[in-house]
């Protein structure tokens, strides 16, 4: 996108938007206007409506005297005199006349208010029809004589006799024109044609009777008028029809009224944001000149200034003097970067001769090759390694690897999806006199490439012969100690144990005795620990599989360390299952991996803490564990602990490192894991598992040989 293009929409943003959403605002004010007006006139015909239906219902009750005339069972009235007396007592009743069955007036009365030429009952003459005609009371139209509304009702007799009344309407439009609304708000009675009554404040010449009948047809009962012209102006409002009578009641207003400011307020919204929009355009045509073609000029520039690294041409000042000033310091900045870049050059030469020196020194072989196994840099070392003459562009691994061994341990390298990967391999020495076999541990790492964005891998290839030898010798140094000691050890055992029943019972003898026992016991544990992890790692230790009682096993090694934990004032408890838990595994093998758990937690449990052995099950594993209140492990030596050697910093002096690695190879062995749960200053948890599907060679499953491949397997 240009930056014209940009320039002027952010301008446009800036100025119209506000104005485009005051006008949403105001057409969604309007909206809510609206329909708040209409609701309002439909309350207010509503109300009519009623009150006319409640004027109605006064008629009707204003008519019960003639029940007193008229009733059969009744006895015989004066019915003139009570005519005469209900009408006097009605003030709302202008004209009675009572006619004999051939029309002949029988009883006249008239109120003095009325002012007309001639009897109002003369102008019912088709109403007093209608009502022989069909018995049933029915109501006239509506009479407007000198500015006056009287409403004609006719009431026919059993003896054929009409009762001609005439009620004055005042009352009724006086108390409707007071509802209106605004200014020009109207409050209208229409009858069933849609015309207004007679005497009502609208001249019915200019009232469009047809308009309003087409609203009634398609609004039913109730509804909303709008367009509706009366007296040459359009209206707007809602109807509402009365229950006991054909007439409507309209409540209307001017539409100008109603909502003409509002409409004239986003008409000029409307208008002012399409005056702004030309001003924007005008603007930025006016300052594109000035800004953004020396901006561009700009851009255009240092793009080619960074594409040929070096500057041909300054970019020419021109626009406002701010714009002027920033093409100056612009140019001049790009000129100090191309000096300070050549600077530059030459110090990254001399840092890469200097790293190179530094790679060429070392003796492990370092290789850096891309994705696709293309060589992007190795040393002396590793090229002679992997029997490459040079580093050229069609070196690709592990296609270009002469040395066999190589060959086959970086196809498998290369091919791996994992970031980051560590083997161990044997590899004859290129050139040796006799030929030599060394080892070598080879370490491999993703880096992103620089350009492409992809994985690249960098490779080390550490000659690591003289750290096997030496870990040889450590070995058969243990293993010889181990050896030696045994028999040492079985003597003091023995002779312990037999002045443990020579000599008489006493607290201190018992005390010293049980001590001597525990300690030639764990320095026995220790030696056994030693043997057996050479054992496990060369694949040779053989499971003796007999039924165990997981409770017992746990139960008697408590028992054991009892002695030791006593003096230190730590609590031994055990937890076991409540059920009879038994199993098939090598008893003599997992008491060791118990007894280690509680040997390490009692160096580490301070006075006054608590060790807890447990055990449980599940479909296919039996669960140990061994809970302390001890120092706890760091969250980043979980895992460690458990390799061979490997000792927490601050226990070095307590151990070789060998008893967790034992543990972790027999539980493997016993097709089981183990692992610690703990928290530094709260204490530890270690947990292993044995699985149920072992059993005695004698029921026809692998046994004791099956077993040790497994171990060899895992070792």
């Amino acid at each position: 996108m240009k930056l014209t293009t940009r320039f002027f929409i952010i301008l446009l943003m800036i100025a119209v938007i506000p104005l485009l959403l005051s006008v949403a605002w105001n057409i969604y004010q309007y909206n809510s206007s609206v329909t708040s007006y209409y609701d309002l006139h439909k309350g207010i015909s509503s109300l009519t409506a009623a009150n006319i239906d409640e004027w109605l219902a006064g008629t009707n009750r204003d008519l019960a005297f003639l029940y007193e005339v008229e009733h059969p069972l009744a006895k015989k009235v004066d019915d003139i005199k009570i005519i005469h007396q209900a009408t006097r007592i009605n003030s709302e009743i202008m004209s009675l006349s009572v006619l004999a069955p051939d029309n002949k007036e029988l009883y006249f009365l008239q109120s003095e208010k009325v002012k007309a030429d001639r009897p109002l009952a003369s102008y019912q003459d088709a109403l007093v029809k209608q009502v022989r005609e069909s018995g049933i009371i029915a109501p006239g139209k509506v009479l407007c004589l000198k500015s006056r509304a009287y409403f004609p009702l006719a009431y026919p007799m059993v003896d054929g006799r009409v009762v001609v009344f005439h009620f004055s309407l005042d009352k009724l439009f006086s108390k409707l024109n007071s509802q209106k609304i605004g200014r020009t708000g109207e409050v209208i009675i229409t009858d069933s044609r849609g015309q207004p009554l007679p005497c009502q404040r609208v001249d019915r010449q200019k009232f469009d009777a047809a308009a309003l009948r087409l609203f009634f047809r398609n609004g039913g009962r109730n509804g909303t008028i709008n367009g509706f012209i009366v007296n040459g102006e359009s209206y707007a409002g809602a109807y509402s029809a009365v229950e006991n009578i054909k007439w409507a009641a309209l409540s209307i207003q001017s539409e100008d009224e109603l909502f003409g400011q509002q409409k004239k307020s986003i008409y000029v919204f409307a208008l002012f944001a399409v005056g702004t929009f030309a001003t924007t355009i005008v603007v930025v045509m006016l300052i594109s000149n000035r800004i953004i073609r020396p901006i561009n000029n700009m851009v255009n520039g240092v793009k080619k200034f960074l594409k040929d690294k070096h500057l041909d041409e300054v970019i020419p000042a021109e626009g406002w003097p701010e714009i002027k000033s920033l093409v100056g310091i612009l140019n001049r900045l790009m000129l100090e970067l191309q000096a300070y870049r050549a600077f530059q050059l030459n110090q990254i030469v001399e840092e890469k001769n200097k790293a190179q020196a530094l790679i060429d020194t070392i003796t492990d072989g370092v290789i850096l090759v891309d994705d696709r196994g293309g060589l992007i840099y190795s040393n002396q070392t590793a090229l002679k390694l992997l029997g490459i003459a040079r580093i050229s562009a069609d070196v690709v691994l592990p296609r270009s690897i002469k040395n066999e061994a190589f060959f086959a341990q970086f196809s498998g390298l290369l091919a791996s999806k994992e970031k980051f990967v560590k083997a161990e391999m044997d590899a004859p020495v290129p050139g040796a006199s006799p030929p030599l076999v060394n080892s070598y541990r080879i370490i491999t790492n993703q880096f992103l490439l620089a350009t492409l964005k992809r994985p690249g891998r960098v490779i080390i290839m550490r000659d690591i012969t003289n750290e096997k030898e030496l870990e040889k010798a450590k070995e058969d140094f243990f293993h010889m100690i181990t050896h030696d000691m045994r028999a040492p050890l079985a003597t003091i055992q023995g002779y312990v144990e037999m002045l443990m029943r020579k000599v008489p019972a006493s607290p201190n003898t018992d005390k010293y005795f049980k001590s001597m026992l525990y300690s030639s016991r764990r320095l026995r544990g220790m030696i056994d620990d030693i043997l057996n992890t050479t054992k496990l790692q060369h694949g040779t230790m053989a499971l003796q599989i007999d039924k165990i009682s997981a409770n017992d096993l746990i139960t008697r090694i408590r028992d054991n360390h009892e002695p030791v934990a006593t003096p230190k004032n730590i609590k031994m408890a055990t937890a076991p299952s409540a059920e009879n838990l038994e199993f098939y595994g090598d008893a003599a093998l997992l008491e060791r991996i118990i007894t280690n758990l509680v040997g390490n937690s009692l160096k580490f449990t301070p006075s006054g803490g608590s060790i807890t052995l447990g055990t449980a099950q599940d479909a296919e594993k039996v669960f140990f564990w061994v809970q302390d209140t001890g120092v706890g492990i760091p969250a980043d030596k979980k895992d460690t602990i458990f390799e061979k050697y490997s000792q927490m910093e601050e226990h070095k002096s307590q151990g070789f490192g060998l008893g967790l690695a034992m543990c972790k190879m027999t539980v493997e062995l016993h097709q089981g894991g183990i692992w610690v749960e703990s928290e530094v200053g709260k204490g530890s948890k270690f947990i292993f598992t044995v699985s149920k599907k072992l059993s005695p060679p004698d029921e026809g499953k692998p046994g004791d040989a099956g077993v040790k491949r497994a171990g060899a397997e895992k070792a």
